[in-house]
Protein backbone atom coordinates (compact mmCIF):
# COMPACT_ATOMS: atom_id res chain seq x y z
CA UNK A 1 0.00 0.00 0.00
CA UNK A 2 2.76 2.52 0.74
CA UNK A 3 4.19 1.73 -2.32
CA UNK A 4 0.86 2.90 -4.08
CA UNK A 5 0.48 6.06 -2.65
CA UNK A 6 4.01 7.20 -3.36
CA UNK A 7 3.01 6.36 -6.89
CA UNK A 8 -0.13 7.92 -6.98
CA UNK A 9 1.66 10.93 -5.51
CA UNK A 10 4.39 10.97 -8.08
CA UNK A 11 1.64 10.56 -10.88
CA UNK A 12 -0.37 13.37 -9.12
CA UNK A 13 2.32 15.87 -9.17
CA UNK A 14 3.59 15.17 -12.23
CA UNK A 15 0.01 16.27 -13.45
CA UNK A 16 -0.29 19.29 -11.70
CA UNK A 17 3.59 20.60 -12.71
CA UNK A 18 2.10 19.82 -16.50
CA UNK A 19 -1.34 21.42 -15.48
CA UNK A 20 0.74 24.20 -14.17
CA UNK A 21 3.01 24.71 -17.45
CA UNK A 22 -0.09 24.42 -19.44
CA UNK A 23 -1.39 27.59 -17.86
CA UNK A 24 1.90 29.84 -18.17
CA UNK A 25 1.91 28.84 -21.87
CA UNK A 26 -1.39 29.57 -22.16
CA UNK A 27 -0.94 33.17 -20.18
CA UNK A 28 1.90 33.67 -22.29
CA UNK A 29 -0.39 33.32 -25.73
CA UNK A 30 -2.38 36.06 -24.15
CA UNK A 31 0.14 38.14 -23.61
CA UNK A 32 1.48 37.98 -26.93
CA UNK A 33 -1.48 37.98 -28.64
CA UNK A 34 -2.26 41.19 -27.01
CA UNK A 35 0.66 43.18 -27.69
CA UNK A 36 0.47 42.41 -31.19
CA UNK A 37 -2.75 44.38 -31.34
CA UNK A 38 -1.68 47.08 -28.81
CA UNK A 39 1.88 47.25 -28.27
CA UNK A 40 3.83 49.50 -31.43
CA UNK A 41 7.01 49.99 -30.11
CA UNK A 42 10.45 48.04 -30.71
CA UNK A 43 12.14 48.51 -27.25
CA UNK A 44 8.83 46.93 -25.81
CA UNK A 45 9.17 44.23 -28.08
CA UNK A 46 12.90 43.55 -27.26
CA UNK A 47 11.90 43.76 -23.51
CA UNK A 48 8.85 41.26 -24.19
CA UNK A 49 11.71 38.58 -25.89
CA UNK A 50 14.63 39.54 -23.42
CA UNK A 51 11.91 38.37 -20.50
CA UNK A 52 10.85 35.25 -22.82
CA UNK A 53 13.70 33.93 -24.78
CA UNK A 54 11.62 30.36 -25.42
CA UNK A 55 9.05 32.75 -27.72
CA UNK A 56 12.46 33.95 -29.27
CA UNK A 57 13.94 30.54 -29.92
CA UNK A 58 10.73 29.62 -31.93
CA UNK A 59 12.37 31.34 -34.79
CA UNK A 60 15.15 29.35 -35.12
CA UNK A 61 15.42 26.08 -36.01
CA UNK A 62 17.74 24.74 -33.61
CA UNK A 63 18.38 25.47 -29.80
CA UNK A 64 20.03 28.95 -29.30
CA UNK A 65 21.57 30.47 -26.61
CA UNK A 66 20.82 34.37 -26.14
CA UNK A 67 24.32 35.79 -25.81
CA UNK A 68 23.67 39.01 -25.25
CA UNK A 69 21.30 41.76 -26.33
CA UNK A 70 21.61 45.92 -27.73
CA UNK A 71 24.32 44.22 -28.64
CA UNK A 72 27.49 46.38 -30.66
CA UNK A 73 28.93 44.07 -33.27
CA UNK A 74 31.39 46.60 -34.63
CA UNK A 75 31.78 49.31 -37.22
CA UNK A 76 32.87 52.47 -35.22
CA UNK A 77 34.28 54.99 -37.60
CA UNK A 78 37.26 56.94 -35.57
CA UNK A 79 34.92 59.94 -34.80
CA UNK A 80 33.79 57.39 -32.03
CA UNK A 81 30.10 56.66 -33.70
CA UNK A 82 28.82 54.47 -36.52
CA UNK A 83 28.49 51.62 -34.37
CA UNK A 84 26.21 48.58 -35.83
CA UNK A 85 23.93 47.04 -32.62
CA UNK A 86 22.01 44.12 -32.85
CA UNK A 87 18.52 43.40 -30.91
CA UNK A 88 19.71 40.13 -30.22
CA UNK A 89 22.94 37.80 -30.64
CA UNK A 90 22.04 34.28 -30.49
CA UNK A 91 23.96 31.20 -30.77
CA UNK A 92 23.38 27.46 -31.66
CA UNK A 93 23.82 26.15 -28.45
CA UNK A 94 24.95 22.53 -29.75
CA UNK A 95 27.41 24.66 -32.44
CA UNK A 96 28.28 27.80 -31.34
CA UNK A 97 27.37 29.64 -34.60
CA UNK A 98 26.14 32.78 -34.17
CA UNK A 99 22.69 34.59 -35.31
CA UNK A 100 21.87 38.41 -35.61
CA UNK A 101 18.17 39.08 -34.46
CA UNK A 102 16.99 42.17 -35.70
CA UNK A 103 13.16 43.11 -34.30
CA UNK A 104 10.90 45.43 -35.83
CA UNK A 105 6.91 46.73 -35.08
CA UNK A 106 3.67 44.21 -36.27
CA UNK A 107 2.48 46.70 -37.69
CA UNK A 108 5.40 47.70 -40.33
CA UNK A 109 3.57 46.88 -44.21
CA UNK A 110 5.50 43.83 -45.74
CA UNK A 111 4.53 44.93 -49.22
CA UNK A 112 3.55 47.88 -51.09
CA UNK A 113 -0.07 48.53 -51.35
CA UNK A 114 -0.13 48.88 -55.54
CA UNK A 115 0.43 46.26 -57.73
CA UNK A 116 3.61 45.79 -59.31
CA UNK A 117 2.15 44.16 -62.36
CA UNK A 118 -0.98 42.16 -62.38
CA UNK A 119 -1.08 40.20 -59.11
CA UNK A 120 2.57 41.28 -58.28
CA UNK A 121 3.15 42.92 -54.81
CA UNK A 122 6.70 44.17 -54.16
CA UNK A 123 8.48 44.36 -50.97
CA UNK A 124 7.85 47.40 -49.19
CA UNK A 125 11.01 49.86 -48.21
CA UNK A 126 10.52 49.22 -44.69
CA UNK A 127 11.24 45.74 -45.31
CA UNK A 128 14.22 45.61 -47.24
CA UNK A 129 15.84 48.45 -45.37
CA UNK A 130 15.74 46.09 -42.18
CA UNK A 131 17.38 43.25 -44.42
CA UNK A 132 19.76 45.66 -45.13
CA UNK A 133 20.61 46.25 -41.44
CA UNK A 134 20.33 42.78 -40.38
CA UNK A 135 22.51 41.76 -43.37
CA UNK A 136 25.19 44.86 -42.74
CA UNK A 137 25.46 43.47 -38.67
CA UNK A 138 26.67 40.29 -39.94
CA UNK A 139 29.40 41.63 -42.16
CA UNK A 140 30.64 43.54 -38.88
CA UNK A 141 30.35 40.52 -36.63
CA UNK A 142 32.12 38.43 -39.30
CA UNK A 143 35.26 40.99 -39.61
CA UNK A 144 35.28 41.80 -36.36
CA UNK A 145 34.43 38.53 -34.11
CA UNK A 146 38.05 38.53 -32.87
CA UNK A 147 38.05 41.68 -31.46
CA UNK A 148 34.92 41.31 -30.03
CA UNK A 149 35.52 38.13 -27.78
CA UNK A 150 38.91 39.89 -26.88
CA UNK A 151 36.68 42.75 -25.82
CA UNK A 152 33.66 41.04 -24.49
CA UNK A 153 35.88 38.33 -22.82
CA UNK A 154 33.15 35.84 -24.04
CA UNK A 155 34.89 32.93 -26.26
CA UNK A 156 32.30 30.74 -27.19
CA UNK A 157 30.51 31.77 -30.10
CA UNK A 158 31.80 31.43 -33.66
CA UNK A 159 30.83 33.05 -37.23
CA UNK A 160 31.40 29.54 -39.47
CA UNK A 161 28.21 30.96 -41.08
CA UNK A 162 26.29 33.78 -39.20
CA UNK A 163 22.66 33.46 -39.63
CA UNK A 164 20.30 36.68 -39.69
CA UNK A 165 17.07 36.52 -38.39
CA UNK A 166 14.23 39.45 -38.90
CA UNK A 167 11.37 39.27 -37.02
CA UNK A 168 8.83 42.00 -38.88
CA UNK A 169 5.05 42.68 -39.25
CA UNK A 170 2.37 39.79 -39.72
CA UNK A 171 1.19 37.43 -42.52
CA UNK A 172 -0.22 39.97 -45.04
CA UNK A 173 -4.15 39.28 -45.93
CA UNK A 174 -5.27 38.20 -49.40
CA UNK A 175 -4.31 35.62 -51.73
CA UNK A 176 -2.04 37.31 -54.17
CA UNK A 177 -0.40 39.48 -50.96
CA UNK A 178 0.50 36.25 -49.55
CA UNK A 179 1.93 34.72 -52.58
CA UNK A 180 3.92 37.08 -53.28
CA UNK A 181 5.32 37.39 -49.74
CA UNK A 182 6.17 34.31 -49.60
CA UNK A 183 8.17 34.46 -53.17
CA UNK A 184 9.97 37.45 -52.00
CA UNK A 185 10.38 35.74 -48.71
CA UNK A 186 11.24 32.00 -49.98
CA UNK A 187 14.43 33.82 -52.01
CA UNK A 188 15.60 35.61 -49.57
CA UNK A 189 18.85 33.30 -48.59
CA UNK A 190 20.68 34.97 -45.91
CA UNK A 191 17.88 36.43 -43.86
CA UNK A 192 14.99 34.46 -42.38
CA UNK A 193 12.06 36.40 -42.24
CA UNK A 194 9.33 35.42 -39.43
CA UNK A 195 6.14 37.79 -38.46
CA UNK A 196 4.55 38.33 -35.24
CA UNK A 197 1.90 36.43 -36.00
CA UNK A 198 3.77 33.37 -37.08
CA UNK A 199 5.44 33.28 -33.67
CA UNK A 200 2.20 33.42 -31.90
CA UNK A 201 0.82 30.28 -34.22
CA UNK A 202 3.50 28.40 -32.88
CA UNK A 203 2.76 28.96 -29.47
CA UNK A 204 -1.06 27.81 -30.34
CA UNK A 205 -0.17 24.89 -32.14
CA UNK A 206 2.63 23.54 -29.03
CA UNK A 207 -0.01 24.56 -26.20
CA UNK A 208 -2.55 22.84 -28.32
CA UNK A 209 -0.45 19.76 -28.80
CA UNK A 210 0.50 19.69 -25.04
CA UNK A 211 -3.13 19.76 -23.98
CA UNK A 212 -4.97 16.86 -26.66
CA UNK A 213 -1.71 15.36 -28.22
CA UNK A 214 -3.65 16.90 -31.68
CA UNK A 215 -2.30 19.02 -34.39
CA UNK A 216 -2.54 22.53 -34.96
CA UNK A 217 -5.15 23.56 -37.59
CA UNK A 218 -2.58 24.07 -40.26
CA UNK A 219 -1.79 20.67 -40.04
CA UNK A 220 1.62 21.44 -38.03
CA UNK A 221 2.89 20.00 -35.21
CA UNK A 222 5.74 21.45 -32.76
CA UNK A 223 8.37 19.14 -34.15
CA UNK A 224 7.93 20.15 -37.30
CA UNK A 225 9.18 23.67 -36.26
CA UNK A 226 10.39 24.05 -32.62
CA UNK A 227 14.73 23.67 -31.91
CA UNK A 228 13.80 20.97 -29.43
Amino acid sequence: MPRRLRSNSRLSIGKLRNDIELVTLGQLIERLAAKIDQADDESMWQEFLSENPFVLGLAFGYPIIVIGEGVTVGGRRIDGGGDKITDFLVKNSMTNNSAVVEIKKPSVRLLNKTEYRSGIFGPSSHLTSAINQVLDQKRKLESEIHHLRSKSGVYDFESHAVHCCLIIGRVPSGCEQKRSFEMFRGNSKSVAIITFDELLRKLENLHQFLLTGEVGDDGSTPDDDLPF
